[in-house]
């Protein structure tokens, strides 16, 4: 039976790497601190926990056997990747600096809970949250304001690079008793649309239907938090997010996702590729797209 990974000990298999590197117990020994002997009985014990002869031993020469050179190998390469996670570890540890976000109002409920937890990870690193609607925080990007800037944008500016965090489709929301007819969900619509956000788009969209009939007026809202507030109001449907419907309960407002021939939004990070020169904001990047 192969031995267990638990029953390695890496203090062992550095004394064996060093050894069958450079051919001699007194260079690992020079290396580790240790004596010869101590070292010739860590590499004994590590050759009765593997079930294997590393070294073909003589009362003048060490020589490593075919498969301890094949294990030596695979050992080093074990130890580089112990040592650069370490390395990491220490490394994410120190960080200290600024980190500027700008964040649009739709998503803080997806997006705070991550910059919590990077926060508490990083205590050392002061982040600075702002809500900004796409222009603003297109601006405050090209200005060096913001580091990150997360949301939805139709206009990004030439030279950034972006990462897709989710897609999202659009839902019509409405009371239970607006129940609109199954084949066409805008029916729900009389005389009143609540849209939030992306209330040109929307327009555009509602305009295309070819069985709405008469004027519609529009209420505009920032985000679709309100817009979901509104309709509990009565204050007419709405069209939202997909992706904030979890923030409704089913029972007082009812929603038909309109697929993706209605239009899908992407909610994306948008970052200048100078901001990943510094490993803390890799850090925080791989944290919010996870």
């Amino acid at each position: 039976m192969p031995p267990k990974v638990h029953e390695l000990d890496f203090s062992k298999l550095r004394a064996f790497e060093i050894v069958a590197r450079h051919g001699t117990l007194q260079v690992a020994a020079a290396r580790l601190n240790l004596t010869v002997s101590a070292i010739s009985t860590q590499i004994k014990r590590l050759e009765e926990v593997v079930g294997v002869e590393l070294f073909h031993r003589t009362p003048s020469k060490l020589t490593i056997t075919p498969e301890g050179e094949r294990f030596a190998a695979d050992a080093a390469q074990l130890l580089d990747m112990a040592e650069k996670a370490l390395a990491k570890l220490h490394e994410r540890a120190s960080h200290s600096g600024h980190v500027n976000l700008s964040l649009g109002a739709d998503y803080a409920w997806l997006f705070m809970p991550k910059i919590n937890s990077f926060s508490a990870r990083h205590p050392k690193i002061t982040t600075t949250v702002k809500i900004h609607r796409g222009t603003e925080a297109m601006t405050a990007l090209q200005k060096g304001q913001a580091d990150f800037c997360i949301g939805a944008f139709l206009k990004r500016p030439k030279g950034v690079r972006i990462r897709i965090v989710a897609t999202s489709t659009m839902s019509i929301i409405f009371k239970p008793h607006d129940l609109p007819d199954p084949a066409n969900p805008l029916s729900a619509i009389r005389d009143r649309l609540i849209v939030a956000p992306r209330s040109a788009t929307v327009r555009a969209r509602v305009a295309k239907s070819q069985q709405l009939k008469g004027s519609i007026n529009y209420l505009e809202c920032p985000t679709c938090h309100t817009a979901i507030d509104l309709v509990k109001r009565e204050s007419g449907p709405a069209i939202v997010h997909s992706l904030c419907l979890g923030q409704i309960e089913r029972d007082s407002i009812r929603a038909i996702d309109l697929g993706k021939g209605f239009g899908v939004e992407q909610v994306v990070i948008v970052y200048k590729a100078s901001t990943l020169k510094q490993s803390v904001m890799n850090d925080l990047l791989e944290w919010l797209v996870r």
